[in-house]
């Protein structure tokens, strides 16, 4: 079913602002006229002040609970919210001064020695901090919140296992406020427990299904688990919850982009481009998305947007580099590659494009040098192996060669290409049998394809079994009919036969495609030359004739009005 996207006129937030701003403006007047009594109390200050924190209004809140505690200063609860507020400005060291005259006003005070040690841990003092949360623990162990800041706590540390029994403590005392299981959901997400994760971020969804945060992490984690649709679902419903975060676009176009779904994915870019508030980061995953589908003008024009304002992104300069090397314009991308390398020399991609570059221009020494540096990125990376062997093989060290394609068979068993490279290197220093080995394992692997088929066809063909390279390539016709590589390859099978009629008819399907190629000449000189020789049909013979005809029309070659002169003169004589 197509998702619908809410968007809220601009007239209705600004209604929106404003019913917030009276009801506020309300909540302020009423407490100013409880200030002209004598009456007030302290407290109501301290709530007057709690209120004002919850709505981000730190400083005046600040005033309150000064107020408070100059009416009251023997109020614990003041010193702790003043403290708490000055943890939200990052304020630790006046924060913990307020914990502390709390708790000199209440020893067993376990909010307070729980708050004392959470501003510890900000100043990097986590063995002061532990000896707090033991003492609130002390006095209060049915408290969930000590449980939950001593988690916290310990999460910054990188102490995950023993923050996960912290949470898992606070869930238990206090299963219905969810901040304790989506913070776990969080610790578990970072460590790659993404099932385990799920499951927080659903407990949370339990008590509080509206909050734009849980669908947001839920569809990152089953973008994680390679599980889209689920992606998909739950980055919808963050979008619902709140549509000006870019985040949730970004994950959703990423679900459809995994899932090659092209329209769904370019147009939730464009559904972010008019409703959220975007950042460079956002046209860098624009860009590479229309990259993935081959829009590489399109992608270009975002990605550039997205370097003009980061110059030094090293993401967004790879992927310019990839956008030129995708459009032929190698000389372009190497710069962008080599921006790459400056800022991290062992980008192995980067590197390996570069061989790359290399490698198509013959600079084979070149090539050798970045995929070698490639490949101390990356040890066990079978296709930096596989065009190592490659290079090797094209500068004539079949010995390197024969190392690496066994390394790269040895890190993947199941790479047929390889297989097949090898075979015909093996075959070319005349170890047939081993090559024959070699072209037989990759045509097990995949019986049904036209390639390996076609691959192991033209080893038996180069060993001379002529036979055995008829069944493979007439296999491969069969598979794919349009595979017209196999037609020419037939030709030169059918021409070890010696059926030299069959062979001309393979030579006719191929000749749209090979034509003016030196070797579909050589092979057809080859071929009607042998219908020169003494006992072959004088149908065989106006045969051949014919197809000198339909060649000449096409193309002129000398050789070939040569042969057709000869052929005609055993037809006439």
């Amino acid at each position: 079913m197509k998702k619908t996207y809410m968007i809220v006129s601009m007239k209705e937030k600004v209604n929106k602002i404003l019913d917030g701003v009276k009801k506020f403006d309300k909540f302020v007047s009423n407490y100013e006229k409880l200030t002209v009594t004598t009456e007030m109390p302290s407290s109501a200050y301290l709530n007057w002040g709690i209120h004002l924190a919850n709505l981000g209004e730190l400083d005046c809140a600040m005033e309150k609970f000064n107020t408070a505690i100059m009416m009251a200063n023997n109020n614990p609860a003041a010193y702790i919210n003043m403290g708490i507020a000055l943890l939200k400005q990052q304020k630790f060291t006046e924060a913990i001064k307020n914990f502390k005259k709390a708790v000199k006003i209440d020893r067993l005070n376990s909010k307070a020695y729980a708050l004392w040690a959470s501003a510890l841990s900000e100043i990097g003092d986590m063995k002061g901090a532990v000896e707090l949360y033991n003492e609130a623990q002390k006095y209060d162990s049915r408290n969930p919140e000590i449980y939950l800041n001593w988690g916290i706590s310990l999460a910054k540390y990188g102490k995950n296992k023993e923050a996960e029994k912290k949470f898992q403590k606070a869930v238990a005392l206090d299963p219905m406020n969810t901040t304790t299981p989506f913070l776990w959901g969080l610790l578990l997400l970072e460590d790659g427990r993404y099932e385990e994760a799920v499951n927080k971020f659903n407990h949370c969804l339990v008590f509080d299904e509206n909050n734009y945060k849980t669908y947001y992490y839920l569809a990152v984690c089953f973008a994680k688990l390679e599980k889209y649709e689920n992606t998909i679902n739950y980055a919808q419903k963050a979008i619902s919850h709140d549509a000006a975060k870019q985040e949730p676009y970004v994950i959703l176009a990423e679900a459809y982009l995994k899932s090659c779904r092209e329209r769904e994915c370019l147009e939730t870019f464009e559904k972010c481009a008019q409703n959220a508030d975007l950042s460079p980061s956002f046209y860098a995953n624009w860009g590479c998305a229309l990259q993935r589908f081959n829009h590489l003008e399109e992608a270009r024009e975002k990605l550039y947007k997205a370097f003009v304002i980061m110059p030094g992104n090293e993401m967004i300069m790879f992927n310019l580099g990839t956008n030129f090397l995708l459009s032929g314009e190698k000389e372009e991308a190497e710069k962008f590659f080599h921006k790459v390398l400056e800022l991290n020399p062992a980008h192995s991609q980067a590197l390996f494009n570069l061989a790359t570059i290399m490698y198509d221009r013959a600079d084979f020494d070149g090539a050798l040098a970045y995929y070698g540096r490639a490949l101390e990125t990356n040890k066990k990376a079978r296709h930096i192996y596989f065009n190592l062997a490659n290079c090797y093989y094209k500068k004539g060290d079949f010995e390197q060669a024969k190392e690496f394609y066994k390394k790269c068979i040895e890190y993947n068993p199941q790479f047929l290409q390889a297989y097949i490279n090898f075979a015909n290197l093996l075959l070319e220093t005349g170890d047939e049998q081993e090559a024959l080995r070699k072209a037989r394992s990759a045509y097990l692997m995949q019986k049904n394809s036209a390639e390996t088929a076609f691959a192991y066809g033209a080893i038996l063909l180069k060993t001379g079994d002529f036979e055995g390279a008829l069944k493979k390539f007439n296999k491969t016709l069969s598979i794919n009919p349009s595979f017209v590589y196999a037609h020419f390859a037939l030709a030169e099978t059918y021409l070890g036969l010696g059926r030299l009629s069959d062979s001309v008819f393979e030579l006719d399907a191929s000749m749209e495609q090979f034509g003016e190629m030196p070797e579909f000449i050589s092979l057809q000189n080859r071929i009607l030359e042998r219908f020169l020789e003494p006992n072959v049909a004088s149908y065989e013979v106006k045969n051949a004739l014919l197809y000198c005809n339909k060649f000449l029309e096409r193309y002129n070659n000398i050789q070939v009005d040569d042969i057709k002169s000869k052929l005609a003169d055993l037809i006439t004589s």
